[in-house]
């Protein structure tokens, strides 16, 4: 667990500890070094800090009836959180309490270029 801070506002960026992992490349890391890249990304990129966060504010803020946490999907280049293969897909939700991750997947290629690789080209 992290805790992210934009501005004023704070949450707390977890991996759920039964998270699904799924890969299509080899990968040496243990589970819970994809979980600490993860965690570390979503503290570190400014876009990712400052949305999060803010939602995380409305959750809290909510009056009258409680808010439904709101799922995400973020597909990321693996790069960017120095794990192997081409992408990363995290999914998971934001709530009062902040952001929670509960599957990330290391992708060989984007999905639409998987997807296009399916398809029969008609001319």
């Amino acid at each position: 667990m992290r805790k992210m801070i934009y501005g004023s506002i704070a949450c707390e960026v977890t991996v759920a500890e039964n998270y699904n992992f799924f890969t299509e490349v080899s990968c040496e890391y243990e589970k819970d070094t994809i979980a600490y890249a993860a965690e570390h990304f979503f503290t570190k990129c400014r876009r990712f800090r400052r949305e999060c966060t803010y939602q995380s504010w409305q959750h809290r803020i909510a009056k009258g009836k409680a808010r439904r946490p709101e799922n995400f999907t973020y597909l990321i280049p693996a790069i960017l959180m120095e794990l192997p293969g081409g992408w990363v897909r995290l999914d998971g939700n934001i709530d009062a309490a902040g952001v929670k991750i509960n599957r990330i997947e290391l992708l060989e290629e984007h999905p639409l270029l998987l997807a296009g690789k399916n398809s029969i080209d008609v001319l």
